[in-house]
C-alpha cells in the first residue's frame, strides 16, 4: 500500500474510479482538472501510452508508455498498491 502524499504528481491511493483533478492539496493543470476523466484501466491505458496527446494541456512531463505490454504490467502493479484499505 502506498502513503497518501502528493509530491511531484497526486498521490495515488484510490485512483480507480477516482475522478481525474480531484484530489486536494494538488495544483492540477486547468485541462486535468477540467477534463472530468474516471481513471480506470482504458482511461489509464490512454493517458499513459500518450499524456499530452490524450489531454491536450497537461502539464505531466512524462512523455509516455509506447509498449501496450509495459502499460498493462504498469496497470496492473498500480491496481495492487493503490488500493484503499
Amino acid at each position: 500500500m502506498i502513503r497518501e502524499r502528493n509530491r511531484n504528481g497526486p498521490h495515488l491511493v484510490g485512483l480507480f474510479g477516482r475522478l481525474s483533478g480531484s484530489v486536494e492539496g494538488f495544483r492540477y493543470s486547468k485541462a486535468m482538472a477540467k477534463a472530468g476523466i474516471v481513471w480506470s484501466e482504458e482511461t489509464l491505458d490512454g493517458y499513459l501510452e500518450n499524456p499530452r496527446a490524450y489531454l491536450k494541456g497537461t502539464r505531466m512531463a512524462f512523455s509516455g508508455l509506447r509498449d501496450g505490454q509495459d502499460r498493462e504490467d504498469l496497470i496492473e502493479y498500480l491496481k495492487q498498491i493503490t488500493v484503499v484499505d
